[in-house]
């Protein structure tokens, strides 16, 4: 047994004396370790879901009136779109390495499911015979555009993107649809949850049925959303 103890005294003393030599430099030279403070890249693609509240601007919140000659002497009549619900699915997509020390990483926003409506409240002679809900406004589509996500401290994301949007839209048994829509988006993302502020600007539905013989109802379709979700 003392043996074993005398050994473990030995030991202990060769690694105190070997640490002693290595702090004071000792008669080697060792090779300096070189410490790496780049940033990690912490800003990754993947797949995000949003839903929350669309609220109607512009003329599309007021009530519209348009011709509906030849195809009918009576008016085509557009109420004013109230507040509605949006659906949104979609991936981030990055393209290259981080930038400014992994501060930046551009991509691309790909929503490739968006569904949302926006009800209304019709005047009573509008809406004859018919339920209140068949006024409302129907769409789905895609949008598509470049991103840029900036990731300032910890987890903390900001994404910023422009994109191009497609719709098909459907009101009071009328089909239209628009390629011209564009929509301004920020998130702000922390790990997987996130909060999602939408301009959308630039979408006129013409609501004819897709029959050029009929008559032009263009609706400007301009919306603020702010959506809830996750980034995973």
């Amino acid at each position: 047994m003392y043996r074993f103890v005398i050994f473990i005294i030995i030991l202990l003393s060769f690694s105190c004396y070997t640490a002693f030599s290595q702090d004071q430099g000792g008669t080697q030279s060792y090779p300096q370790t070189t410490v790496n403070y780049a940033k990690p890249n912490l800003i990754k693609s993947g797949f995000y879901l949003k839903l929350g509240p669309v609220f109607p601007m512009g003329t599309f919140a007021t009530d519209q009136v348009m011709s509906n000659l030849p195809y009918s002497t009576e008016p085509a009549y557009f109420p004013a779109a109230r507040i509605g619900g949006n659906l949104g699915m979609g991936y981030l997509i990055y393209i290259g390495p981080g930038v400014a020390n992994n501060y930046l990483r551009f991509g691309i926003d790909a929503c490739f499911i968006d569904a949302w409506f926006a009800t209304s409240k019709p005047q009573a002679s509008w809406y004859a015979g018919k339920k209140e809900s068949e006024l409302w406004y129907f769409f789905v589509g895609q949008k598509f555009g470049p991103l840029i996500t900036i990731n300032p401290v910890d987890r903390l994301m900001i994404d910023l993107s422009y994109k191009l949007n497609f719709n098909m839209s459907w009101h009071d048994s009328d089909w239209g649809y628009d390629i011209t829509g564009q929509e301004l988006m920020m998130n702000i993302r922390y790990r997987v949850f996130m909060i999602g502020l939408h301009y959308d600007f630039g979408t006129t539905i013409n609501y004819n049925d897709f029959d050029n013989t009929r008559p032009v109802h263009d609706v400007a379709v301009t919306t603020f959303r702010v959506l809830l979700g996750f980034k995973f």
